[in-house]
């Protein structure tokens, strides 16, 4: 048993009211205080029916559902509170910006010589992406041919055959065993 406990324990014997500062993070988890929520103040999670001490609020930064930054220190100790930033300011500092440029009569030439320029310098690539996505498209049919066949040739169960022809070849030997012995009978 710790000490905060041991002090809560002592509050509800002498008759002492607890008032109790509770909040909700971002992720449903519940955490509380005694007392106000405050620089200092012990900052407890909420573990639910059954358990007998509530563990204090791990070490790092946590959101609350109210727009509330709560900094955790060691032993669950409230180190900072501060107010989230509006998500609204920070979806309008992301928002687009045209802005127009004007183009004057004197840079048209220039810019139509950029452009043919560019298209020189890509139609050798463009020939030759025609000619991969034919060598492609070739391909492409004779994998799906290839996949469609049987890698090799259907398997059968013949062990009825080997059985049958075992046996053929069985009830042959006997039977010229048989004309052998009655030729000699004779």
């Amino acid at each position: 048993m710790n000490v905060n406990n041991v002090i809560r324990k002592l509050k509800v014997m002498l008759g002492a009211q607890l008032v109790f500062a509770e909040a909700e993070l971002i992720d449903g988890t519940q955490v509380y205080t005694e007392g106000e929520l405050q620089i200092g103040a012990i900052l407890f999670v909420r573990a639910g029916e059954g358990v007998s001490e509530d563990p204090f609020a791990p070490a790092g930064k946590h959101e609350t559902t109210d727009g509330k930054i709560i900094t955790v220190g060691e032993n669950g100790e409230i180190t900072e509170i501060v107010e989230a930033a509006a998500p609204a300011a920070a979806e309008e500092a992301m928002e687009e910006v045209e802005v127009e440029v004007p183009v004057t009569p004197e840079a048209l030439p220039a810019t139509e010589a950029l452009l043919a320029g560019i298209a020189d310098l890509i139609a050798p690539f463009t020939e030759e992406i025609a000619i991969l996505q034919e060598e492609v498209v070739a391909l492409t049919k004779r994998f799906e041919k290839m996949a469609a066949e049987p890698a090799a040739p259907k398997v059968k169960n013949t062990f009825a055959e080997v059985l049958a022809d075992k046996n053929a070849k069985t009830d042959a030997k006997l039977m010229h065993l048989k004309n052998l012995r009655n030729e000699l009978k004779k």
